[in-house]
């Protein structure tokens, strides 16, 4: 007997001696190709043998004949400093991975205004936010493109985003304007015509992916898409790409649309003659001129800097030629208030000559569209007559300049002119025509007089072309951005 319990005892040993105990301060994960989904492997044979290959991972074997990296016993010192620094990296590499881990969510964890990525089992692929759970295997899912209602089955995991306030804020706005759009231009009444036999594949410039079967039909301007789970409208600029648009295995990326023309006035800083609050914006370079006789080059620096530099030159019976540049700085930009402040110089030479300074503070309310702004300056003005000093003398302005966007590439605007030294009040009213990277501003300016005025104070014309009874004056600007 005590001979059998020798041998059974030597036995048991020898089997441990074999065994290969692991040892990981994390669990690992599979993905099984069979059901895919992930399954916690909880057996160190099985995790040696059938861990997935996309997860870097390192096995240490603490009871092997040979070291942890089939070393001899001879280099067991090495092997164990080696497996020191590999396990710190490890436990490193393990701590990121575990944080991309945490950021997906199966399926059934969704809940109500949830903001996630969805990753369907088709491989299609999209953003939106999780709006009800009316039964328990599905969810009512608000894409930017439409409003989805999905079984849980069809979705292979989620991403979550649930704390990307502005991704929630443009996916809401965005989702809204798309419902507009379909009562707008009556898109529900396409849903009548066929749909192509073969799936086609919509990429947004979202970088969302969406599977299914597009109507057959071409306004020039829309694509809708019947997907296993509703409809989706899409509009030509947001989307990128469509494979198998036509059925053929084609891609088509050139959706050009007249319907949904993005165009916004790239001199939204400037009204005809006065800077407003608005910052010009780096990279915002412009050529610019005034009267068809002036030339300003203005750079944008930064999205609170930018510098103008420029001249006129207008051959009229008193010539007038003038040279001037200057700075203009944007410290505030909110919503709706803007806020800058600039230094100008002017040179002018028509019958005297005039070196004039000006310190400015412009405040707008409103947006590129619609805005109103109050202009204050001070300038320092001296004026000489063959090179004798005649005149220095110091002016206050106040000029309220207001702009209103009235067509898709039209806006009104007017200027008024307070000079604290001078009768007349100024007035400019011009209409803009803007592109992405022109405008072109025609105006008319009048006199318009303050209280106390002499009743033979000149007019505007008569100041500026020295002719009797020329009470209007026409004023044309072009600029060109690059």
């Amino acid at each position: 007997m005590r001979s059998n319990k020798r041998v059974i005892a030597r036995r048991a040993l020898a089997r441990r001696s074999n065994l290969h105990t692991c040892h990981s301060e994390r669990r690992f994960f599979l993905r099984s190709k069979k059901n895919d989904v992930r399954n916690l492997l909880t057996d160190c044979s099985a995790l040696e043998f059938a861990i997935s290959p996309e997860i870097p991972h390192i096995v240490f074997c603490t009871t092997c004949k040979k070291s942890t990296f089939g070393m001899t016993g001879k280099n067991k010192g090495i092997a164990s400093s080696s497996a020191s620094g590999l396990l710190a990296m490890t436990f490193v590499f393990l701590f990121f991975l575990g944080s991309s881990l945490n950021a997906q969510m199966r399926p059934q964890d969704l809940s109500r205004d949830y903001l996630v990525k969805l990753v369907m089992r088709d491989s299609s692929s999209f953003y939106g936010l999780v709006l009800a759970k009316p039964l328990p295997d599905r969810i009512l899912f608000q894409t930017r493109n439409g409003r989805l209602e999905i079984p849980l089955r069809d979705i292979y995991y989620a991403v979550d985003y649930r704390f990307n306030f502005v991704m929630n804020d443009d996916l809401k706005k965005v989702a809204l304007s798309n419902r507009v759009d379909i009562e707008k231009y009556h898109l529900s009444q396409l849903l009548s015509n066929p749909k192509l036999e073969t799936q086609s594949v919509v990429h947004t410039s979202s970088l969302d992916v969406y599977r299914g079967y597009r109507y057959l039909f071409d306004d020039t301007a829309h694509v809708i898409l019947s997907t296993d789970w509703g409809e989706l409208y899409f509009t030509y600029p947001e989307i990128h790409l469509i494979e198998n648009y036509s059925g053929t295995n084609d891609i088509r990326k050139d959706f050009f649309t007249t319907t949904y023309l993005s165009v916004k006035d790239p001199m939204a800083s400037q009204g005809f003659i006065t800077p407003n609050g608005f910052a010009f914006g780096e990279g915002n370079n412009f050529l610019s001129d005034y009267l068809l006789g002036g030339l300003q080059i203005n750079y944008g620096a930064t999205d609170w800097l930018s510098m103008n530099l420029g001249g006129v030159f207008l051959p009229l019976k008193n010539n007038i030629i003038v040279a001037t540049g200057g700075a203009k700085f944007t410290p505030l930009s909110t919503e709706f208030w803007h806020f800058s402040a600039g230094l100008q110089g002017m040179y002018s030479q028509v019958v005297k000559t005039t070196h004039l300074g000006l310190g400015y503070g412009a405040i707008t309310y409103g947006s590129w569209e619609s805005q109103l702004t109050f202009f204050a300056g001070y300038t320092i003005d001296h004026t000489d007559s063959l090179g004798i000093p005649v005149n220095t003398k110091n002016d206050e302005l106040f000029i309220i300049q207001a702009a209103q966007r009235v067509g898709e590439n039209l806006k009104l605007g007017v200027e008024f002119f307070f000079i604290s030294n001078f009768d007349i009040v100024p007035v400019l009213i011009s209409m803009r025509y803007f592109d992405n990277n022109l405008t072109v501003d025609i105006g008319v300016a009048f006199s318009l007089y303050k209280a106390g005025a002499v009743q033979n104070t000149p007019t505007l014309g008569e100041y500026v072309f020295n002719v009797p009874n020329f009470p209007i004056v026409p004023a044309v600007s072009l600029s060109y951005h690059f």
